[in-house]
């Protein structure tokens, strides 16, 4: 089959994707709240890989075949919010959002011990070959997910060295770490910068979700964080039902489909799909501030593009990883396809960390999340079981 005959069978079958994981939300009021700008941890932020703790259960746990678990974490601003909003976030938003990616991943190496890495002065430290310690250069400073400044009993030691990575020594303040979790998740509810109210004051960010840290072994996201814009909790059941598919949305970029997290993918042997530099961790890619993924994740190719001109040559980012060219190849019935595009437009947090809305229509993770009847692909699906931790 040619490459034309497939693009004839692609204009008749992106009408609606197979209904994996339908979610039917109300239809959004504001075309300027569809448009999802995913902002996730700068190179600069990142602490070093977080070493995970073997919990007691996790044996049995895991051989009984349990699913993801998330210890859900509320900020005090989620309890200053009204009656009515501290109900609406509680009770119904985050909980369903949680329990429908717990329904759906089983985490490879999941019910351990997680203590998170301390942010280190100026994200300065040293790394021990034989040692997995992360020794901040001169001291220790706040650390931060999100809004959230992270519970001392969710720490790892406050562990230094001087400026010449001397004189180290550990502090006697480590936490308990949260036990029998697969993932931490800080939830607040602040009036931040990114909830900048539009016309008629509606949010124009309705939330937002990212990862913090990652763990060592597999390099999976095991803390991250949301921010709910206060604006956007409202009371009417439809727009209950769009802020819940919103924050579905935003957590699956924090669980893996991100690309800030493409280049820590790994295959179903747990082998790196990206070369790792001496910290451990993928080159970093100066111009989108992410570690840079292999074209074994990401392939960038040049296609004839037709315009009103004529033709031209354009650059396409395709995910060219095993599960998902099986299942993009299977969803359009074309067997020569090189694997699924992703979004080239809208910027940073846009680009790159979606589908391409043009081909995908109405899966929930094209840039775009409130379309009609949005649904989760088994496309999706396989890019989560192509990261090598679900």
């Amino acid at each position: 089959m040619s490459w034309i005959q497939c693009l004839q069978i692609t204009v008749i079958v992106i009408i609606s994707l197979v209904q994996a994981y339908p979610h039917n939300p109300a239809k959004q009021r504001s075309l300027r709240n569809n448009v999802c700008v995913h902002k996730f941890p700068s190179t600069s932020e990142e602490p070093h890989l977080v070493r995970l703790e073997t919990s007691e259960n996790t044996r049995s746990k895991r051989a009984s075949g349990g699913r993801m678990t998330i210890k859900v974490l509320y900020h005090e601003s989620v309890e200053e919010l009204s009656s009515t909003k501290r109900n609406i976030v509680k009770n119904r938003v985050v909980p369903e959002a949680v329990k429908h990616w717990e329904s759906v991943f089983q985490v490879v190496n999941g019910g351990k011990v997680i203590r998170l890495n301390r942010k280190c002065e100026n994200n300065q430290y040293f790394l021990s070959p034989d040692d997995p310690t992360q020794y901040c250069k001169n001291r220790c400073v706040e650390t931060k997910c999100g809004e959230w400044v992270v519970p001392e009993e969710h720490l790892e030691n406050c562990s230094t060295c001087d400026s010449s990575g001397r004189n180290c020594k550990s502090e006697k303040n480590r936490g308990k770490g949260v036990s029998g979790v697969d993932f931490i998740l800080y939830v607040s509810a602040l009036n931040t910068e990114q909830c900048v109210e539009s016309v008629a004051g509606q949010a124009e960010t309705v939330a937002y979700a990212a990862h913090c840290q990652q763990e060592d072994e597999l390099d999976r996201p095991v803390a991250g964080h949301t921010n709910i814009c206060p604006q956007a909790i409202n009371k009417p059941e439809r727009d209950i039902q769009s802020l819940t598919s919103t924050l579905k949305h935003e957590l699956l970029h924090a669980l893996g489909f991100s690309s800030s997290l493409f280049a820590f993918y790994r295959d179903k042997n747990g082998r790196p799909l990206t070369k790792r530099g001496e910290d451990g961790k993928p080159p970093i890619n100066q111009e989108l501030q992410v570690r840079q993924w292999s074209d074994k994740i990401i392939k960038e190719v040049k296609r004839d593009w037709i315009v009103k001109s004529g033709r031209k040559k354009k650059n396409m980012h395709l995910v060219v990883t095993p599960a998902v060219v099986r299942e993009v190849r299977r969803h359009f019935n074309c067997p020569t396809l090189e694997g699924a595009e992703l979004e080239d437009q809208g910027g940073d947090g846009t680009a790159y960390t979606h589908w391409e809305k043009r081909l995908f229509q109405n899966e929930a993770m094209t840039g775009t999340v409130h379309t009609d009847n949005p649904i989760y692909s088994r496309i999706t699906l396989a890019m989560l079981e192509d990261s090598g931790w679900y």
